[in-house]
């Protein structure tokens, strides 16, 4: 199930819709919730989509309500198309971060759909919000989907699946491996045979043999008459009579 993949420790999970499905987008995540054991009532939290957004003043009470939660929660946010359309990027991003610090909020998800978002710095938004998720799934295509998790010592993991959506759920194809590594190399026959014994006895035959044969650096040749050879140069000289060191003293 797609709860499996998306519903972990991380706090924020940005949900990065390619396949038109935002205006379902909350029955969806409660569906997700629930297949997980979550409570709708007791444990998941709403903002509803209305003008009274264009106050700072109802994001700030919606936030005291999760701070003051009696359980923990996880809270589901307006599409972020609704959301500019009454507050300002940074006013989101900031309200975003204020959640992801409240003990009491189990994880924040927010539904980002590019087609419907009207922005002047439409990439930049992209990028700031993917940099803010924890966890972040990509409907690609109606039936392909990335997980993107970032894990809290640093490390990223990125797995691509194919799924099915039916009326209620989304269901993840068991054959999705073949999007994410090439299939395992079949084992070698070599690799796979491996003597289970060995004998370390020697027979008759293989005993003459070896005390026959001669490594390299036991072979010796014959013994002979070693001589040096000179032939002087005609610089060289050479008395024929060997000449008395003390000649030049006077002694």
């Amino acid at each position: 199930m797609l709860s499996n993949l998306i519903i972990t420790s991380q706090r924020v999970v940005l949900i990065i819709d390619e396949t038109g499905q935002e205006k379902i987008s909350n029955r969806i995540l409660c569906q997700l919730l629930r297949e997980q054991g979550y409570d709708e009532k007791l444990t998941v939290k709403t903002l509803p989509f209305s003008p009274a957004l264009r106050n700072w003043s109802t994001l700030a009470d919606f936030g005291r309500k999760c701070i003051n939660s009696k359980d923990k929660c996880n809270v589901i946010l307006p599409p972020l198309a609704d959301l500019l359309c009454h507050q300002s990027l940074e006013n989101i991003i900031q309200f975003i971060h204020k959640l992801r610090l409240c003990e009491q909020v189990d994880r924040v998800f927010i539904w980002l759909t590019p087609a419907n978002v009207m922005h002047p710095r439409k990439e930049y938004l992209l990028a700031a919000f993917e940099y803010l998720a924890d966890i972040m799934l990509h409907l690609e295509t109606p039936n392909t989907l990335s997980v993107l998790t970032r894990k809290s010592g640093g490390s990223v993991s990125r797995k691509r699946y194919l799924y099915t959506k039916t009326k209620n759920e989304f269901l993840i194809d068991a054959q999705q491996n073949a999007l994410q590594r090439p299939q395992a190399r079949a084992s070698s026959p070599i690799a796979n045979t491996v003597a289970a014994t060995f004998k370390i006895e020697l027979n008759e035959e293989e005993i003459v043999a070896r005390n026959t044969l001669k490594l390299p650096y036991e072979k010796t040749s014959e013994a002979k008459e070693s001589s040096i050879i000179y032939t002087p140069d005609a610089a060289d000289d050479f008395d024929e009579e060997e000449e008395d060191p003390d000649d030049d003293l006077c002694i």
